[in-house]
């Protein structure tokens, strides 16, 4: 059985929805979700066969659909742009708060009015969790839908987002506070329930995670590929840019794709070192001279020093391979030209758009009586590392 893990994260959680329509373009099928605060209720929205619903929600997100104010009122305070007017409302709205002890969040509840249907969840043949914290009995609830009583799914799903700045409420007569304060990835309700299959969709927002041995598991993590923004920006504009994210990072992962920044498919093995081996001569002596390394056999120069050392300023991973050099490399050439993320490519594919953009500026490196104590020098310390990189790109690449 394969089962979804959803992270919470409040509007990170617009990520997820791209992951699951990876999912659903895959033909992936899932049989049970556990998720946390935004997580449980996305994870709602695809067990009730509404993932429609749920991407029109993300994709039209604005604060006014979870506390109650204006979006504009909203964006006022987060971007400082405040006149006296709008700063002697804020004065009061905050008193507001304090009298009220914490935000009104009526919005909220009515988009799970809204959205959320009970009986359809029940009625799935999917597993269904969320975890909350009991405040009034100072324990953590882990819990499937056949745990919630009748009628009361959407208190539950209310509980699990519960923040200590919203306005403190009861569910029949007790507390809850945000279950990330006790898990914030629930993979543990699926292992319990015999799931050894797991995709986990992660959104690195605040919370704790429970540890658990994952060595038996079958587990494919998903995580933002970059920022995916702030857990309380609801901004429709990020979370569309989230999904797109999230789509293609799940692709990434359920395709095997290459690539960190790009989304590229595989090769055979000995293609990128072949690709190493037909660089001429003159290319690897001219980096050899931009990067002040003795004279030597060309070959013995690229892959005893060259590669070595542009890794290093690259950063890659010590078991680096020459697939991950090489497409690191054409990636910053890419993103540097700003061709388009958003696309699955062959190697060859972005390299011929790359070859059709105009080359990267070369730049002034030599530095005179210097050059003869350069071998020893690390080269980063001195000259911006990328320009370096984008320059000998665009030797291995276009020249």
């Amino acid at each position: 059985m394969k089962g979804l893990v959803l992270e919470g994260g409040g509007a990170k959680g617009s990520y997820h929805i791209g992951v699951y329509k990876a999912i659903l373009e895959e033909g992936i099928e899932i049989k049970g979700i556990s998720g946390t605060s935004i997580g449980a209720l996305n994870g709602a929205m695809i067990v009730q066969e509404d993932f429609d619903l749920c991407y029109k929600l993300w994709h039209d997100i604005s604060y006014s659909m979870i506390i109650n104010a204006s979006d504009e009122e909203v964006h006022n305070i987060l971007n400082m742009n405040l006149s006296r007017e709008d700063i002697l409302a804020t004065a009061g709205k905050l008193k507001e708060l304090i009298k009220d002890r914490g935000f009104d969040i009526s919005p909220y509840k009515h988009l799970l009015d809204t959205y959320i249907d009970e009986e359809k969840i029940r009625k799935s043949s999917m597993d269904f969790g969320m975890v909350t914290v009991n405040l009034s009995e100072f324990k953590p609830e882990q819990l499937f839908i056949e745990d919630i009583p009748k009628g009361k799914l959407k208190e539950y799903l209310l509980a699990s987002s519960y923040l200590p700045f919203f306005k403190m409420e009861r569910i029949e007569g007790k507390l809850y506070l945000d279950g990330a304060f006790y898990n914030n990835l629930p993979f543990n309700l699926l292992v319990k329930k015999g799931y050894e299959d797991l995709i986990l969709v992660r959104t690195h927002a605040p919370g704790l995670i429970r540890k658990i041995d994952l060595g038996h598991l079958n587990t494919t993590i998903i995580s933002p590929s970059e920022d995916i923004g702030r857990s309380y920006v609801y901004d429709a504009r990020n979370a569309r840019k989230n999904i797109k994210l999230g789509y293609y990072d799940g692709l990434r992962a359920f395709r095997k794709l290459l690539g960190r920044t790009y989304y590229i498919k595989s090769k055979e093995e000995d293609y990128f070192s072949n690709y190493l081996l037909s660089i001429k001569k003159d290319k690897i002596r001219e980096i050899g001279d931009i990067l002040h390394f003795p004279v030597m056999p060309e070959n013995r120069l690229l892959f005893e020093y060259i590669i070595p050392k542009l890794a290093t300023i690259m950063d890659l991973d010590k078991d680096f391979d020459y697939g991950d050099f090489l497409i690191d490399l054409l990636e910053r050439k890419a993103l540097n030209d700003g061709i388009n993320r958003f696309k699955i490519y062959s190697f060859d594919e972005l390299l011929g758009l790359i070859k059709a953009e105009k080359s990267t500026e070369s730049i002034d490196i030599n530095i005179g009586p210097l050059e003869r104590i350069m071998d020893k020098i690390d080269l980063s310390t001195i000259f911006n590392k990328e320009e370096i990189i984008l320059r000998i790109a665009d030797i291995i690449f276009c020249k």
